[in-house]
């Protein structure tokens, strides 16, 4: 089973392990893009990680909480694609967009916390 949590626990600071969730849910989503065909993107071009440790508490563990969810649907999705391809199957394209849209909402949704910030 494919999981996006930390492999060892975040030392020092309690937004660790989100920022580390929030990480992995910016590759699953260059996964699906590569699998949608578009063209691959920098994965350092969202900043709201650098900014998490400077939040308020409040913004932090909706962060946190928002990250929980975003990495369960990443990692549900891909299972899903790699089962596909592993089997044998074509990935449908509307799976890839759903997957890709929802992993991007998810994303749009977390930075928004951050807007006004940079």
């Amino acid at each position: 089973m494919i999981h996006f949590q930390p492999e060892q626990p975040a030392t020092g600071a309690p937004y660790g392990e989100a920022v580390d969730r929030l990480r992995s849910v910016r590759k699953a989503l260059a996964l699906v893009e590569m699998f949608e065909g578009r063209p691959r993107r920098n994965l350092d071009d969202i900043t709201f990680e650098a900014l998490l440790p400077l939040s308020p508490p409040a913004v932090q563990a909706c962060a946190d909480s928002r990250s929980v969810a975003a990495a369960g649907a990443a990692a549900a999705g891909i299972e899903a694609l790699i089962g596909a391809e592993g089997s044998g199957e074509k990935t449908h394209p509307a799976a890839l967009a759903v997957l890709g849209d929802t992993l991007r909402r998810d994303l749009a949704g977390i930075e928004a916390l951050f807007a006004g910030r940079a």
